[in-house]
């Protein structure tokens, strides 16, 4: 028992520690957020700001507690530890972010944006206001691993943070009446993100963290006199990918589901609530909507945002409707995307990029994609390079002194995924292979059965999917013969079709109660197969060879 309680108490320590991080710098950086100034808060402009990107608009905005695609350096800095990829999106040719991810190659990549934005039309007492600002943003995130008494806690492999310093070269505000003005300015914000297991994220931000004047910073400078604070704001949020093909409540091989979302928190305004969903369908096709709310002034307004996408492994698009709530206005953002294969900024040996080595991390494996076997279980085995951790379906694979290993995996009738992970130094790929096991069917009499490989292949088939039902420890023996009873069962099982209730006899030979009477109503209703002149249907009789042409001919036509 002692052991027991000792496992468990460091796991509730382990799982205690990210939030402990989270939850104090969550305490020190609320002491910081300090009320806003006056002019482009007064009209609703939020100075410094950083959204510009196809992807996270579509989802809603609500993107810091997911943050794994360059556009991390624009919402959740933290997420640089695990990105790497250039972008450009444009909204016109006055509103665009073009940023790139560098990955060092030491769990952890720099990030660097340039971003101009323009707001016009915005309604004030006095006419119109418009807003032109241009932000130049330098990112770094990396893992706490990079702490040497951290580097082999997977844990602490799963946290990242980061920092992004955001500097506004020039910020231009017109309005109706009044001169123009213009300023200078910068300030930070800084990310935490947690990577709970593989399918679920949490994420904490730090919005403009300096307090007014800290090293000249927090606030920005007008040109005739002045000065403005930037709000600082606190972003708390977490994703989960509910469908996926690892780790996922759902597990699928053609589809992903992931949802996400934002609450954020002002002094002296009011909470703003952001959240969406994306699913992925067809190999790198994406559907996204989401909720966004955003700050006008003191108050909020909400709105719904829809995206679209397409990424491949080196290159992607994505598409974005959403709206500015200052000029009451929708616009479209396009973001255009390109991820390197080999990307590395600082000089290393190839040993000790985790990235490169998971390029090609096995000497052999034994798997191949698509693989059909009537055995109920498949053996998967191979060798890794030196330092690499193999995971089978979720559990660790032993390695011998020569880095081989061999584990035996059980498989089900129809579709089974096998997973296999690569691990080195606290990063990871995975590859999934598929694998169809047929049931396996004997033939009695088999030197009477004309065709015999192809119908043997086609009530493989049937049985393997389900049609024809059989336990799990038998082996399906195919008579020379089949039954009309059995046809009929066929026939509506590989339908799909719904069985009706039966409240009366059919046949003299079918009552209401026979096993197969609601097969057989079904195929009678269909004209696929008819009552004897006796009034009979026979359901133990044998199909000839005519009949069955006959009735397949019919059933082909009903499809």
């Amino acid at each position: 028992m002692r052991n027991k309680k000792s496992k468990i108490k460091n796991r509730s320590s382990k799982l205690k520690t990210p939030l402990v991080i989270i939850c104090g710098f969550s305490f020190c950086v609320l002491s910081f957020a300090l009320p806003a100034g006056a002019e482009l808060i007064e009209i609703g402009v939020e100075p410094l700001r950083l959204e510009l990107a196809g992807r996270a608009l579509g989802m809603g905005g609500g993107f810091s507690g997911l943050a794994d695609d360059m556009n991390a350096v624009l919402y959740n800095p933290a997420g640089l530890a695990w990105t790497k990829g250039i972008t450009l999106s444009l909204q016109d040719s006055e509103n665009i972010t073009a940023l790139q991810a560098y990955p060092t190659g030491k769990n952890s990549a720099f990030g660097l944006a340039v971003i101009t934005s323009k707001i016009v039309n915005i309604p004030i007492s006095t006419g119109w206001a418009n807003s032109n600002s241009n932000i130049v943003a330098l990112a770094y995130g990396t893992k706490l691993s990079f702490i040497p008494r951290f580097r082999d806690n997977e844990l602490f492999q799963r946290i990242g943070v980061g920092a992004t310093l955001k500097g506004l070269v020039g910020q231009t505000l017109r309005r109706t009446g009044q001169l123009d003005r213009s300023a200078t300015g910068y300030d930070l914000d800084l990310g935490v993100l947690w990577k709970v297991d593989d399918w679920r994220m949490a994420g904490l931000v730090l919005q403009n963290a300096l307090p007014a004047n800290t090293l000249g910073g927090g606030v920005i400078k007008w040109d005739i006199g002045g000065e403005e604070s930037v709000p600082a704001v606190l972003k708390l949020g977490g994703s989960a990918r509910v469908i996926s093909e690892l780790g996922s409540p759902v597990q699928s091989t053609d589809r992903e589901l992931t949802v996400c979302g934002d609450v954020w928190l002002g002094r002296d305004r009011p909470l703003l609530l952001r959240f969406g969903g994306e699913y992925s369908f067809r190999e790198g096709f994406y559907l996204r909507t989401g909720f966004m709310q955003q700050y006008v002034g003191k108050r909020s307004s909400g709105n719904i945002n829809l995206g679209a996408g397409y990424r491949t492994e080196r290159w992607g698009v994505d598409l974005a409707s959403f709206h500015q709530p200052l000029n009451d206005q929708r616009y479209i953002c396009l973001s255009v995307l390109y991820f390197p294969k080999d990307w590395i900024v600082l000089s290393e040996l190839d040993i000790e990029r985790p990235g490169l080595m998971l390029e090609q991390p096995f000497e052999s494996l034994s798997l191949t994609d698509n693989i059909v076997t009537y055995d109920p279980t498949i053996e998967v085995y191979g060798r890794v390079k030196p330092g690499v951790e193999v995971y089978i379906n979720g559990a660790r694979a032993a390695l011998g002194m020569d880095n081989s290993f061999s584990t035996i995996v059980p498989l089900k009738l129809q579709k089974n995924l096998i997973i296999v992970e690569a691990r080195y130094q606290g990063e990871k790929k995975v590859w999934t292979y598929k694998v169809f096991r047929k049931a396996r069917v004997e033939i009695s009499d088999a030197d009477k059965v004309k065709n015999l490989g192809q119908k043997k292949e086609g009530v493989e088939n049937l049985v393997t999917m389900g049609v024809i039902e059989i336990k799990p420890e038998e082996e399906f023996v195919m008579e020379a013969g089949v039954t009309r009873g059995e046809l009929a069962s066929w026939l509506v099982k590989a339908s799909d079709m719904k069985l009706p209730e039966v409240k009366r006899d059919l046949f003299s030979d079918v009552p209401k109660d026979h096993p197969l009477a609601p097969y057989i109503k079904v195929v009678v209703d269909l004209n696929l197969l008819r009552p004897f002149a006796d009034g009979t249907f026979r359901p133990n009789a044998v199909v000839s060879k005519a009949e069955g042409d006959v009735v397949f001919a019919k059933f082909e036509a009903l499809k």
